[in-house]
């Protein structure tokens, strides 16, 4: 399935989206629709959920939808000292094998932590919406990562004598924990950031 490019964008407003084709050959036009049917790719792809998910977060982050969402993260987040808030950020990711900036009632959050805990993994879990600084926090997070959604994963690595950290995104995308974890690829990144 190729990816639904252009599919968020302010140009599908304008003229319907050619998505790929469905079950029964037709194409589906799907930009003056309310609602688009994916078929399941289950049995060809197993990783059919997070690909699509990637695919629209991709859309999203190339889409004028995306600057839209930071600056609204970072005007909710009102006056606060950029820099002493991203230093916070950076020494969490700097002294934690794995930090999570999280949302306490978010269903992708529950997910990411859970399926961490199945790994045994090691990690630092940040619920922003119940810090006071939360939303200044995530406002930074935007302007570093290019994303607003949480949870936000950073995993430590190592490489020879240095010490770096990854966004990994969130549950299941950027590629996100959920998708590294069907990949076989979670285990060998926390084992190497010393979260297992």
């Amino acid at each position: 399935m190729q990816p639904l490019t252009g599919f968020l964008s302010h140009s599908s407003l304008q003229a319907p989206t050619v998505l790929p084709k469905a079950r029964s050959g037709r194409r589906m036009l799907g930009a003056h629709r309310r609602a688009v049917v994916v078929r399941s790719e289950s049995k060809q792809n197993p990783l059919f959920p997070e690909s699509l998910i990637n695919s629209i977060s991709v859309a999203v982050k190339k889409s004028p939808l995306n600057a839209g969402k930071k600056a609204l993260a970072i005007a909710q987040a009102g006056k606060y000292d950029e820099t002493a808030t991203r230093a916070k950020i950076d020494a969490w990711i700097a002294n934690n094998p794995v930090v999570v900036f999280s949302w306490s009632g978010c269903p992708f959050c529950k997910k990411a932590k859970a399926l961490l805990d199945s790994e045994g993994a090691k990690y630092t879990a940040l619920e922003l919406d119940q810090m006071p600084d939360g939303k200044a926090i995530r406002a930074e997070l935007a302007k570093l990562t290019d994303r607003t959604s949480v949870p936000n994963i950073w995993i430590a690595g190592r490489q020879g004598e240095g010490h770096w950290c990854q966004n990994v995104g969130g549950c299941s995308d950027g590629p996100g924990v959920a998708t590294l974890q069907s990949k076989g690829q979670l285990a060998p990144m926390l084992q190497a950031a010393g979260a297992l």
